[in-house]
């Protein structure tokens, strides 16, 4: 109680501890800096109107930047089109870095019917510390300044602008960006301005885009100007991959090659840090109990993963640079470069080779598309060097088991070798060679009789890795609820009898067994009762597409492989006709095949992902293939009673054809869902 007590309450603590230092940040007021350009624009604008979304429409996105003065200045104008753009529309909030910016308001008004109404107050402002990414174990120590307006009508405009004075020092003073050119919503007017000084060298991308800036001096400073009116949203088709990003931006950054982006990164992670006494006997007693360099690499892995916890403290500079391995050491927690810099230390003790490696864990390969920047990447993880082999590793991964080339490390494609012989991005070869096979036997009682279900899972690679974090965090009560709760949405009437597990870690392999209790499983349809039967766990993994006449590519559940064997034993003789089927389709391979022996019934299944998406040019036949798959596997069993016994569907009554993929592409337990209502608004940094 006392736990679940402090857990409920840490959050709340946090936040009004905290708070006090935030009501100190000092918001002042005043006008807009002398660089900022002022732009008119038509309050009336009714083109986009039809498009809007939430009860409101974004008459102006302006962000302007001066990197000499080390300020941003930006303005927003929306019009409320109905009450839920009331609703929706009456807060301004504006998060900032009280460690190295100062927020300042320029402007709060509402316009009604012509008339502007001055509503910046600050005695009306609350500046509080949500720490909205605290539930994923990462506080970074920003505010919120939040103004909650009164007297919000329809038809009403908001106009609010600000500006924030301050670079991340990290950046030792350079600059990168990004502008984006549309969003998920519609904007009647996007503005940007870029003031450079002229002894700065700024490189300017354009991505999926045609706009060109205005450019003009001042002195000696170089002004950039971008406009752009009527932009209509442009929103994303259902499961899209993440990497995959059709907006347009505009790309500025002052590196001019991926080698100054390592060479930033080299000072944050140096190569000999202070090691304390009770880290280097760590080191010394991984190091005189194993005798090669694999044994050595793994149990410091092992080390870092499981018992240095996952929390990013990440405010001020913190946000890019790591701890130093003796704090990480000693406090038993850290994030991706904190926990990335510790193993990376713990292996050089040992005359390893290795380096931090920086990774964008949604963008992927994309990042080959933009400019060099330091904003490239969003995780951090280890590249390792024995004899001739390179081994990739991920420490915020808990509890991998198996030999040191069969360590799984995500799909991350490419990332930046943090090193002084770093020339440009690397190539990284995907390693995961998972496998989950289930087998599901089943012994079927006569209606009303009992039936039960033994499952047998043996798991390898990343599927392993899940299931030992899984029941190395919670009790076998709250997975043996789940357990049955997965199959409880196939059997109503299913009891969880027990279940173990054992975990093999020299080879990596970890195995379950489950035991169930069916009442009633036979089910009435008509004069008759019958049976489903599927492929139960592929089918979890699946959910039935949407938006099938694609323009984007479709996510895939990758990787995934499993292989399903379900072994029925009936009351009676049972004959089947055999069948054996192969599916291949863009994207995925499928395989079924059924046969009969005496009373036993065998059903066996595979499928595995060949990469995690399908191009528009191949949609028509991969939901061909859906379709297909939906048509051929599957069975109901049918019981008609004593007189008649029990029969095979596949003789007087046809298959039913309940489906493999009822539910195609649901949940994809190894895939993170992203789904854009803004387009994300990139950093910008200095």
């Amino acid at each position: 109680m006392k736990l679940l007590l402090y857990r409920l309450l840490f959050p709340l603590f946090l936040i009004v501890s905290l708070n006090s230092k935030a009501q100190h940040s000092k918001l002042s007021a005043s006008s807009a800096p002398a660089w900022a350009t002022f732009n008119e624009i038509d309050y009336n604008n009714q083109k986009l109107e039809s498009d809007a979304e939430d009860g409101l429409l974004n008459l102006r996105v302006e962000r302007q930047i001066s990197l000499p003065d080390q300020s941003r200045y930006y303005k927003r104008t929306i019009k409320i089109l109905s009450e839920a753009g009331v609703q929706n529309g009456s807060e301004i909030s504006v998060n900032f870095d009280p460690v190295y910016e100062q927020l300042t308001f320029n402007s709060v008004v509402i316009i009604r019917n012509g008339k502007q109404n001055n509503k910046l107050q600050l005695s009306k402002f609350k500046t509080i510390q949500q720490e909205k990414e605290l539930d994923r174990h990462t506080y970074d120590g920003s505010l919120t300044a939040l103004l909650v307006l009164d007297d919000v009508r329809k038809n009403d405009v908001i106009e609010y602008s600000y500006t924030i004075k301050g670079f991340n020092p990290i950046f030792k003073g350079k600059f990168a960006g990004e502008f984006d050119c549309n969003y998920g919503i519609p904007v009647a007017n996007i503005y940007y301005k870029l003031i450079v000084a002229n002894n700065r060298d700024i490189t300017i991308k354009n991505r999926q885009t045609g706009i060109q800036p205005v450019v003009s001096k001042s002195g000696d400073r170089t002004i950039y100007e971008w406009r752009l009116k009527d932009v209509a949203a442009l929103r994303l088709e259902s499961k899209t991959p993440g990497w995959y990003d059709p907006y347009g931006s505009v790309l500025v950054s002052e590196f001019p090659n991926w080698t100054q982006v390592s060479d930033w990164a080299v000072q944050l992670f140096p190569q000999n840090p202070p090691l304390s006494v009770p880290l280097l006997a760590k080191i010394n007693t991984i190091e005189k109990k194993y005798n090669s360099d694999e044994e050595r690499t793994l149990a410091a892995l092992h080390f870092v993963q499981d018992e240095i916890r996952y929390m990013a403290m990440e405010t001020g500079v913190y946000s890019h640079k790591p701890n130093q391995p003796d704090k990480i050491f000693a406090q038993r927690f850290g994030d991706c470069k904190d926990k990335s810099y510790l193993l990376v230390t713990m292996l050089r003790a040992m005359n390893i080779e290795a380096y931090p490696v920086l990774i964008n864990t949604v963008d992927k390969k994309i990042i080959q598309e933009r400019l060099p920047s330091p904003l490239a990447f969003d995780h951090c993880t280890v590249e390792v060097k024995i004899a001739n082999n390179i081994y990739w590793f991920d420490p915020t991964i808990s509890f991998q088991r198996g030999p040191i080339d069969k360590i799984s490390y995500p799909d991350y494609q490419v990332g930046l070798v943090v090193s002084n012989e770093t020339k440009n991005l690397t190539t990284i070869p995907f390693n995961e060679t998972g496998l989950t096979d289930v087998r599901e036997i089943f012994n079927i009682g006569n209606p009303p009789a009992k039936s039960y279900l033994k499952i047998i899972t043996i798991s390898t690679g990343s599927s392993a890795d899940d299931l030992r974090y899984d029941f190395n965090n919670n009790s076998i009560y709250e997975m043996k609820d789940r357990y049955k709760n997965f199959y409880a949405s196939y059997f109503d009437k299913i009891n969880a009898d027990s279940l173990t597990y054992k975990s093999d870690d020299p080879i990596g392999s970890f195995t379950t067994t489950e035991y169930y209790t069916i009442d009633d499983i036979w089910k009435k349809d008509g004069d008759k009762t019958k049976i489903d039967f599927t492929s139960f766990v592929i089918d979890g993994y699946m959910s039935k597409p949407a938006d099938k006449n694609r323009t984007m590519p479709f996510k895939l559940a990758y990787p995934l492989h499993v292989k399903e064997r379900l072994k029925i034993t009936m009351p009676d003789d049972w004959t089947i006709k055999p069948f054996d089927d192969v599916i291949n389709s863009p994207g995925f391979q499928l395989t079924g095949s059924g046969a009969s022996d005496g009373k036993n019934v065998t059903l066996n299944y595979e499928y595995e992902s060949l990469q995690d998406h399908v191009m528009p040019a191949d949609a028509q036949a991969f939901f061909s293939n859906y379709a297909a798959a939906d048509k051929e596997i599957g069975y109901q069993l049918y019981y008609s009673g004593p007189a008649t016994g029990l029969r095979d569907a596949s003789s007087d009554d046809p298959f039913a054809n309940i489906g493999l993929f009822p539910k195609l592409y649901m949940g994809l337990g190894l895939c993170v869902l992203i789904t854009y209502f803004y387009k994300k608004i990139k950093r910008e940094t200095s």
